[in-house]
């Protein structure tokens, strides 16, 4: 099912039905979603900021949700999960930032590539498929949106903007 959402992705297929909706209670709804993996894990999610940007919400939680299983992953237990919402005139952004081993600039590049892993050692690589993350590139790019993604000090930061414009 994943590899077909990505082929018509690909086919440029963009999102439909779109609705103004606030993003914070969008995460509010993907925290409670996952409630049971954060417990445990012992982790916690912090919100900052909100704005209200049109989506596809199907679309639009399936890539929070891919992006804070990836925060839970790959953090240690009892981490918190800084979720941060941001607004400027053309798109609204979501980033997880999360603390990790340090990612290289070279695989940060290729972190929304298909089955692309940073290290098949790293703890619980084996539990996906390596698809997580691109499903959020296609998600962001069929909301005219973008990806980004950034290590430093400590913490991993990886998100995704849609366009106010739809």
């Amino acid at each position: 099912a994943d590899m077909l959402f990505l082929a018509r992705a690909e086919q440029g297929v963009r999102a439909r039905d779109l609705v103004a909706s606030s993003i914070a209670q969008e995460v509010g709804k993907t925290v409670e979603f996952l409630d049971l993996l954060l417990d445990e894990a012992g982790m916690s999610v912090q919100v900052e900021g909100d704005a209200v940007a049109p989506i596809e919400t199907s679309l639009f939680r399936r890539a929070l949700t891919n992006l804070l299983q990836n925060a839970i992953q790959h953090s240690r237990p009892g981490s918190r999960v800084l979720v941060r919402i941001g607004r400027d005139e053309r798109s609204v952004a979501v980033s997880f930032s999360n603390p990790s081993a340090p990612i290289a600039p070279e695989q940060l590049r290729r972190l929304f590539d298909r089955f692309y892993r940073v290290d098949t050692s790293r703890r619980n690589s084996g539990e996906n498929h390596g698809l997580g993350l691109s499903i959020v590139k296609a998600v962001a790019v069929m909301h005219n949106g973008t990806v980004f993604a950034r290590s430093e000090g400590g913490v991993t930061t990886v998100g995704f903007s849609v366009a106010l414009d739809g």
